[in-house]
């Protein structure tokens, strides 16, 4: 499998588009220690990124997404990481 991905200022973004049985559309979410040190800070940048994800989610044609953030979205608020989102997945033709 191959994935395309999107690099952006707050994450990254990795899309799978097509495989054998593909019908739905999935995401997760990876946050390191390398991102923040903070658990509180990284479960942060995942409730954002899944949040995000979530309110986008009826718009995606069926593929596999994986967000990866970035220290740049440290100070991000909702509507930033919909918008960044948005547009990496409309960069990567996947919104329909």
């Amino acid at each position: 499998m191959n994935g395309e991905k999107i690099v952006s200022k707050g994450f990254l973004t990795v899309v799978v588009k097509s495989f054998e049985g593909l019908t739905e559309v999935r995401c997760g979410v990876i946050c390191s220690r390398k991102y923040s040190v903070l658990a509180v800070r990284r479960n942060r940048a995942r409730r954002l990124l899944f949040e995000s994800f979530r309110l986008l989610k009826n718009e995606i044609k069926p593929c596999h997404i994986v967000l990866i953030p970035r220290r740049g979205m440290m100070n991000y608020k909702l509507c930033d990481v919909l918008s960044e989102l948005k547009d990496s997945l409309n960069r990567l033709e996947v919104l329909g």
